[in-house]
């Protein structure tokens, strides 16, 4: 019996080791091992639901039962366990009032349900989850095997909902919000950009980048536009440090590589726009709006006057441009990409 399902509250589990302490790491990589998955699902408390006068139980006792590195995809099961009540009239309702164990009419229900969970990584690094439910094992049915499982399945998809969009959801918030706390780290760097699946692991791969953020320059375009005219990026082949024109043809000097456009700026008419001042120094580029270079001359760097303009705060389509700093060797970079490029 296959069918489809929300039921979010199961898949959520296998990212919240993203950034727990003894997970192997391997550069841009996590390893999650079977045993730790395992852990972290049999972890998962009980989850009740309830729809007044039809039904009413809970989810428990949640199990990783293998990794399908085929079908890319988790197993795991729970157990539906609750009681529901039968129809008005008819040889259930009959059998429910000659039962000793009923209460108020209600009927005794335990369902195992196991479900195939896709993980993948989106576009913008967000995890996407697909839940297939699998199959349906009707482990107690009272008896009443033929009947009751015919009325159960007018139930069941509403069931299911009710399990993954009722207290379940709170469920949600709960584990969305410590992915995200344990994933802090490493969003400031970059993005989860795939999964591999093992039978015994999955690694969950990031891009990275190793440059730190330190704000946004100001903010401009990613597309021309009435108003806006091109940025030009070129790189030193020297040292790696890029500067910024707006002429295509750049300073002109040999060592730079051409890079094309890096974005769309205002033009010296555009009202509320402000200048960005550039410093250089041997291996640093600088633009800040600060006419003073924010100290830039302390750390030997040397004015090259107004290289082009942006706005200060968000305008009608515009993007930040940010600004990065890379430790290593000591040197800004700017762009409109949220991780620098992936810059390693």
């Amino acid at each position: 019996m296959r069918r489809r399902s929300s039921l979010a509250c199961l898949p959520l589990l296998l990212l919240t080791a993203v950034a727990s302490p003894g997970i192997a790491r391997a550069g841009t990589e996590i390893k999650l091992d079977r045993d730790y998955l395992a852990g972290v699902i049999e972890k998962l408390p009980p989850s009740p639901f309830e729809k007044k006068g039809q039904y009413k139980g809970q989810v428990n006792s949640y199990r990783l039962r293998a990794i399908d590195p085929k079908r890319r995809r988790f197993l795991a099961s729970c157990q539906v366990e609750g009681a529901f009540a039968p129809p008005a009239s008819g040889p259930i309702s009959e059998r429910v009032s000659k039962s000793k164990d009923h209460e108020q009419g209600l009927r005794k229900f335990r369902f195992e349900i196991t479900a195939g969970i896709n993980v993948e990584a989106g576009p913008d690094g967000t995890p996407r989850f697909h839940v297939d439910v699998e199959e349906v094992k009707k482990a107690e049915l009272e008896g009443l095997a033929g009947l009751l499982a015919k009325f159960m399945g007018r139930f069941f998809d509403e069931m299911v909902t009710q399990i993954a969009d009722g207290r379940a959801a709170i469920l949600n918030q709960k584990l969305n919000a410590e992915v995200a706390k344990r994933a802090a780290a490493m969003k400031e760097y970059g993005v989860l950009c795939g999964i591999d699946y093992r039978p015994d692991h999955v690694v969950l791969r990031f891009d990275l980048t190793r440059y730190k953020k330190e704000g946004i320059a100001g903010y401009v375009f990613a597309a021309p536009r009435p108003g806006a005219v091109p940025l030009y990026r070129f790189q030193d082949r020297r040292n790696g440090s890029h500067e910024f024109s707006l002429s295509p043809g750049g300073p002109g000097r040999p060592e730079l590589a051409d890079e094309g456009v890096a974005c769309y700026v205002p033009d010296d008419h555009s009202p509320g726009s402000v200048i960005v001042y550039g410093w250089a120094g041997r291996h640093d580029r600088l633009y800040t709006t600060s006419a003073d270079g924010e100290g830039a001359p302390r750390r030997m760097l040397k004015p090259t006057g107004p290289a082009f303009r942006v706005y200060p705060e968000p305008v009608p389509d515009s993007v930040p441009l940010y600004r990065f700093f890379d430790p290593n060797h000591a040197r800004h970079f700017f762009t409109t990409h949220p991780y620098a490029e992936f810059a390693k």
